[in-house]
C-alpha cells in the first residue's frame, strides 16, 4: 500500500461543486486547451473526439452525489471537428502545477469499447527534444481503453534516447485488474530518482525518472473516443470521484480536504498524509478554495505587505533591488526621512505553485501618475500604497488594464521589508508600505522561523481606506487614466444583471454582465461589494454567447468572479455589484442564515 507519511495534501477536488470554464479563469479547471482550440467553444481533442465547452450547445459534464461525470456523444453541435464525437476534458494549466509528489484519481472508467479515459500530467514548459526525434515530456498516470477494460497503461514520455531498449520496457508499466467494474484509484509517485505507479494503492511498477522530468507539471483528465469509433453510436460515460495531489517538499503547504462523499461508499483515505485545518488561510494553489480566487480579490491567503523580486527600493545609497537589501541599510521614506532596515523576510513559491489568492498585483509604469511607478511595480494584493491622501490596498485599485491581478508567476519570491517604524518606502518611486508585524506573522516566513514579533505592537502608518467617496474618486481617476472611459461626464447608463451568487465549498461566486450604454463595445470596471466592503474589482469583458446572440455589444460583457475569502456560515450576507467609477449598481442579492439566496433592493 502506498505510504504518504510526511506528505501534505496540496490539491483536492472531491467534486462536491462544479468549477469549470473555457479558460480556467476564476475556476479550478479549463475545458479547452488554448494551444489546441479548434473553434470558439471546442478543443480539437484526440482520437475521434473534440472536447467542448457547454457554450457549444452540449454540456459533457454533470455533477451528482459527489462525482463528476463526463459523457461522450456522437457529433451533436456545430462545434468541434466535423464528424468527431463530443466529450470533455479538464486541465489545471495555469492554475495548479507541482514538481514531484503523489498524484491520484479515483474514477469509474467506461467499459464501452470506444472509450479512451486518461489522467495525465504535462510540464508547464516543454523542453525541446535535443535529438530532434519528436520527443516530448508527458506522464500518463493511467490510460484506459474500454476494449481492454482490465488493462491499466501507465506511460512515461521523454526526450531521453532509448539506447536500443524498447519503450515498453523502460517507459511503461502495464497492469491488469481482476474486476474492473466500479471505482478504482490510479496514482503515481513521481520522485527525483524514480516514478512509481499504483492501482488501488498497490504498486504496479516503477521506472527511473528521465532527465527531462524535473519541472512543475499540471493535471489533465478526460474521456476521449478512440479513432476506430464509428461516426454514430450510443453515448457513454465515465465518472470521477476525486483528484488529489500530495507533496513531501519541505515548503509544501497543506490544503483542507473537501467533504468526502464517495459515490460507492468507499474511500482509501489520505494514506497517512496531513491536511490543513478547515478554514485554514494557508492553502496552496489548486485547492478548491484557492482555485476559484478572483483576479481582483483584496484578501490574500497571506495578508502581509510584500514586494516581488526585482523591485527597486530607494535607500541612502540609491535605488537597490529588494533582494539585495541588507539589515542595517538605510531606506529613504516617501516623506524624506531616513529609517534603518531592521528585518527582511521571504516567502517562496517554486514553479507555478503560488496560490491564486496570493498572486501579485501588477501596477504598470505610469499607471498612478506621470513617472509613478517608474517601472512596473509588483506587490502582494494586500500591500498598501499612499495615493491621493489615502492608504489603500493595491487589490482595491485593479482596473483590468493598467493595474491587474492574477497573472501566473513562475518561481515567485515575496520580500518583506521592516523598518524601525511602519512607514512608506519608495518602491519604483511609488509610496508603498513597509512590513507591519502582526502577532505570529513573522514566524510564517522562510527567514522568520523562531523570531519574535518584537514590533507586533507598532502602530500602522494610517487607517486603510476600504470604501467611501474618496476611494471611489481615486478608483475613477485611475480608470480614466487607463483609458477605459472618456472624460467625465462621458459615462452612459449602466446596463446589466447580477445573474448568480452562490457559495461553493464555503467560497463565494458572483456572475453576471454589464455594459455602458454609451460605450457599448468597451469593458466596464466593476466592484463586488460584500457586506458593505469592496471585496473584488473586475472587468466585465468575458465572452458570453448568449449576450452576443442578444446583440449586447460583441458579447464580451460577462463577469464571473470567485472570492477566496469564505463567508461566515450561518449568518446573513449581502452582495452588490456596482460600476467602480460612479457607484451605479446592476444588482444585489442576500443570503440568509439557512443559505437561501434572494434578490435584494439596492439603494
Amino acid at each position: 500500500m502506498v505510504d504518504l507519511t510526511g506528505y501534505r495534501l496540496t490539491f483536492d477536488d472531491e467534486f462536491n461543486a462544479r468549477s469549470i470554464s473555457q479558460t480556467g479563469a476564476g475556476t479550478t479547471y479549463a475545458d479547452i486547451r488554448s494551444e489546441w482550440r479548434y473553434d470558439a467553444n471546442s478543443d480539437i481533442g484526440f482520437g475521434r473526439s473534440s472536447f467542448v465547452d457547454p457554450s457549444s450547445g452540449y454540456d459533457p459534464f454533470s455533477l451528482q452525489n459527489g462525482a463528476l461525470s463526463i459523457t461522450a456523444v456522437p457529433d451533436r453541435t456545430a462545434s468541434g471537428f466535423p464528424g468527431s464525437w463530443e466529450s470533455g476534458l479538464l486541465t489545471t494549466q495555469g492554475n495548479f502545477s507541482q514538481t514531484y509528489g503523489y498524484f491520484e484519481i479515483c474514477a469509474d472508467f467506461s467499459n464501452d469499447p470506444n472509450a479512451w479515459d486518461a489522467f495525465w500530467l504535462l510540464p508547464n514548459q516543454q523542453t525541446p527534444d535535443p535529438n530532434n526525434a519528436g520527443g516530448h515530456q508527458e506522464l500518463d498516470v493511467v490510460e484506459h481503453y474500454g476494449n481492454n477494460d482490465k488493462g491499466v497503461y501507465s506511460t512515461i514520455h521523454t526526450t531521453d534516447p532509448q539506447n536500443g531498449i524498447p519503450w515498453q520496457v523502460n517507459r511503461q508499466v502495464y497492469s491488469e485488474m481482476p474486476n474492473p467494474s466500479g471505482y478504482h484509484t490510479y496514482g503515481v509517485n513521481w520522485q527525483a530518482d524514480k516514478i512509481s505507479f499504483y492501482v488501488d494503492g498497490q504498486l504496479a511498477g516503477s521506472q527511473a525518472t528521465p532527465s527531462d522530468l524535473h519541472s512543475p507539471m499540471y493535471l489533465l483528465a478526460n474521456l476521449a473516443v478512440q479513432s476506430t469509433a464509428p461516426a454514430s453510436g450510443n453515448p457513454f460515460t465515465s465518472s470521477i470521484d476525486y483528484i488529489r495531489v500530495y507533496s513531501n517538499a519541505p515548503n509544501a503547504v497543506a490544503v483542507p480536504q473537501g467533504r468526502v462523499s464517495s459515490p460507492d461508499g468507499r474511500d482509501p483515505g489520505l494514506y497517512g498524509a496531513t491536511v490543513a485545518a478547515p478554514g485554514s488561510t494557508t492553502a496552496a494553489a489548486g485547492s478548491k478554495s484557492n482555485a476559484t480566487a478572483p483576479s481582483g480579490s483584496t484578501t490574500p491567503a497571506q495578508p502581509a505587505p510584500c514586494y516581488c523580486t526585482g523591485t527597486r527600493i530607494l535607500t541612502e545609497r540609491g535605488e537597490v533591488l529588494v533582494e539585495d537589501l541588507r539589515i542595517g541599510d538605510v531606506a529613504v521614506t516617501a516623506s524624506g526621512h531616513l529609517r534603518p532596515v531592521r528585518w527582511i523576510g521571504t516567502r517562496r513559491y517554486p514553479g507555478l505553485t503560488v496560490p491564486r489568492a496570493d498572486r501579485p498585483v501588477r501596477i504598470r509604469a505610469g499607471a498612478l501618475a506621470d513617472g509613478m511607478p517608474a517601472r512596473d511595480l509588483w506587490v502582494s494584493p494586500d500591500h498598501a500604497l499612499y495615493l491621493d491622501g489615502l492608504f489603500v490596498a493595491a487589490g482595491h485599485l485593479v482596473n483590468g488594464r493598467t493595474i491587474t491581478r492574477g497573472e501566473p508567476v513562475a518561481d515567485l519570491t515575496y520580500w518583506h521589508v521592516e523598518l524601525d517604524t511602519h512607514d512608506m518606502l519608495l518602491a519604483e518611486r511609488t509610496p508603498a508600505e513597509s512590513f507591519l508585524p502582526l502577532p505570529g506573522l513573522r514566524r510564517q516566513f522562510d527567514s522568520g522561523k523562531g523570531e519574535a514579533d518584537a514590533g507586533a505592537t507598532a502602530a500602522p502608518f494610517a487607517a486603510r481606506a476600504e470604501d467611501g467617496p474618496e476611494l471611489q474618486a481615486l478608483s475613477r481617476r485611475l480608470i480614466v487614466r487607463a483609458g477605459l472611459s472618456v472624460d467625465s461626464p462621458g459615462f452612459g447608463d449602466l446596463l446589466g444583471h447580477l445573474d448568480l451568487c452562490e457559495i461553493r465549498g464555503g467560497d463565494l461566486r458572483v456572475a453576471g454582465w454589464a455594459q455602458d450604454a454609451r460605450h457599448r463595445n468597451g469593458p466596464v470596471c466593476l466592484d463586488v461589494v460584500v457586506d458593505g466592503a469592496v471585496a473584488a474589482t473586475t472587468l466585465a469583458e468575458v465572452y458570453r454567447p448568449d449576450l452576443a446572440a442578444a446583440g449586447v455589444g460583441g458579447g464580451r460583457h460577462g463577469f464571473d468572479v470567485g472570492l477566496d475569502e469564505p463567508l461566515a456560515p450561518g449568518m446573513p450576507h449581502f452582495v452588490a455589484v456596482r460600476r467602480s467609477v460612479d457607484g451605479a449598481v446592476i444588482g444585489g442579492m442576500r443570503v440568509d442564515a439557512t443559505g437561501r439566496w434572494c434578490r435584494a433592493q439596492v439603494a
